[in-house]
């Protein structure tokens, strides 16, 4: 694998050999092993469907949300990172709280692997869907290096993908009400980063 590193360095018109470029095949070996297709289990038996009563548990179901899970994975199509933030809504029964370490490990478990963020944002919600009760919605904001690269060649360009399932599927004002959060969140973020 080393020598088909080298050798696109050459077809690049680059000398493998000289100083800045003698470990490059090696250490770019080394991160994309990152990214072989490990058995990575991720243990969600036992978790009690993911919720914990807290309290007396009252039929009302109320929108709960966890912004802002940071992400990066692997662009399978260009070999080239991409990385951002995940927002997850999910609905549920007042009283019951949701491990917001469970959700940031499924972002991780699903990002972390040659991915494109279309898939990676409906797996993470068909896989949160039966731990919270099946109203499940996934919204991925992320950077691309390809695009950045090639493409539109535009820094701070950012593609988001959704996915919906149970009641924001066809509840308008439910996937509203959280797309709302959202941007009263970036409002919030963009409001303590001003000088003014």
């Amino acid at each position: 694998m080393v020598s088909a590193v080298v050798s696109i360095l050459k077809s690049l018109g680059e000398d493998p050999s000289r100083e800045g470029l003698i470990a490059t095949p090696s250490r770019f070996l080394k991160w994309m092993m990152n990214f072989q297709n490990v058995n990575l289990e991720m243990k969600l038996t036992g978790v009690n469907n993911g919720v914990k009563p807290n309290g007396e548990v009252k039929e009302k179901k109320k929108l709960h949300c966890e912004m802002n899970i940071p992400f990066w994975s692997m662009c399978e199509h260009h070999l080239l990172p991409f990385y951002g933030v995940v927002h997850i809504g999910y609905y549920c029964a007042e009283g019951y709280n949701h491990k917001s370490s469970l959700m940031k490990s499924i972002v991780h478990f699903y990002g972390f692997k040659l991915q494109v963020q279309e898939r990676m944002t409906r797996q993470i919600a068909e896989t949160l869907s039966p731990l919270v009760g099946g109203d499940v919605i996934v919204v991925a904001e992320a950077g691309h290096t390809c695009m950045i690269s090639r493409g539109i060649e535009k820094f701070g360009s950012s593609t988001a993908t959704i996915a919906v399932l149970g009641q924001f599927s066809n509840d308008s004002l439910a996937r509203a009400e959280f797309l709302d959060k959202i941007h009263s969140t970036a409002a919030l973020k963009a409001d303590a980063s001003s000088p003014f």
